[in-house]
């Protein structure tokens, strides 16, 4: 249930329950309704990759790739897009973090500021999606194929990648559709889509091929901040089995739920349940972030019985969090990086993956708090 940064979209509203003397208590905006939840509909696809008339909606690529000299790379690309309800505008902001794995240094590129579009085309003749926002843009072609690219104003870093049509969809939750607590989502993953294109790191091009997992999720859901959260993981086997894996946290900080999906290459697709597939997560490491202070888990054990797996995931770059700014408050930031999967007895590499984790910061009191003086 990978419930991205919403967080940072709905300006890191979070959840606090004690008054300090130093604060004066105002009066708590009234919230608007929440709508009925539809009745989910099944996906089709490709026209599903296309924009919807929804209050959030993200399209996200996470990726392993290689140069000619064998040297590794991986990624993370995201576009969100929010639309109030009755406008035509959609705002959109862009995400990336490249990981030169050698080098143990994670590089990070953002959009503009906002973007608000009001000529956004949901299915544009020339394909499915054309997202533009000046120096991060996103197509999707009407032969299943995406294209995507992310620079920096002075153009020393950047990404620019072109993936083949996906040969399987991931639908979770059996058909792509999740009811939870704090709303409902359409959510489906591309898990193994082949990609080539170019890199630029510290001014050098370096052109690289791999393999993409691209998450696209759609609809209207809320998600406080620290405590509540979620670890999420796309990973990808050495054997070629996919698997999406997720636990994510209430107001309280309890988990409330444990999921997963996992694409098999001999049993095919399968959803995972926490009890019924005996789903264990352990966290058995922790990073400080020197930026925020977040402390977030940095190594997992983790066990899957119904399937017979028994991993380590440990981070192949410790400092991979992905900061709030220029997007306001600090507990919007997260970690969203490249882990790598290890045999628990002889710590063999059998996997690489993408792992996000939110709500690991501190939030800033609350707007409607004024301290006295």
């Amino acid at each position: 249930m990978r419930l991205i940064v919403s967080i940072v979209v709905l300006a890191c509203l979070a959840v606090t329950f004690a008054c300090s003397d130093d604060v004066v208590q105002r009066a708590i905006p009234t919230p608007e309704s929440p709508k009925p939840t539809p009745v989910p509909r099944e996906i089709s696809l490709p026209a599903d990759d296309a924009s919807h008339d929804s209050p959030i909606e993200w399209w996200y690529y996470n990726g392993h790739l290689e140069a000619s000299d064998g040297a590794e790379y991986s990624f993370h690309f995201v576009i969100f897009q929010t639309q109030g309800d009755g406008s035509a505008n959609r705002i959109e902001f862009g995400q990336t973090g490249i990981t030169d794995v050698e080098r143990g240094v994670h590089t990070y590129l953002s959009s503009e500021g906002f973007g608000i579009s009001e000529t956004y085309r949901a299915n544009p003749t020339s394909g499915i999606l054309e997202l533009d926002l000046g120096n991060f843009s996103l197509d999707i072609s009407s032969d299943g194929k995406h294209s995507f690219a992310a620079k920096d104003s002075s153009g020393t870093s950047s990404i620019r990648l072109q993936t083949d049509q996906p040969r399987e969809v991931m639908l979770h939750d059996e058909v792509g559709w999740m009811d939870w607590p704090f709303g409902w989502t359409y959510y489906y993953s591309y898990p193994r889509m082949q990609t080539k294109g170019e890199l630029t790191l510290d001014g050098a091009a370096i052109p690289v091929s791999g393999e993409v997992w691209y998450d696209h999720q759609w609809g209207d859901f809320f998600v406080v901040g620290k405590p509540a959260g979620w670890q999420w993981f796309a990973l990808h086997m050495e054997n070629g089995n996919s698997l999406m894996l997720s636990e994510v946290r209430g107001a309280d900080g309890d988990v409330i739920d444990v999921v997963g999906t996992l694409i098999d290459t001999e049993s095919g697709h399968r959803v995972l349940d926490q009890e019924i597939d005996g789903i264990s997560l352990e966290t058995t490491d922790q990073w400080t972030s020197p930026k925020t202070g977040g402390v977030y888990p940095s190594e997992w054990n983790v066990q899957i019985d119904s399937i017979g797996l028994d991993v380590v995931i440990s981070p192949a770059v410790a400092d991979q969090e992905v900061p709030a700014l220029p997007y306001g408050n600090p507990a919007a930031a997260y970690w969203e990086g490249r882990v790598n999967v290890l045999d628990p007895t002889t710590l063999e590499v059998i996997g690489v993956g993408f792992a996000e984790l939110s709500g690991y910061v501190e939030p800033e009191p609350l707007g409607w708090r004024k301290r006295s003086e």
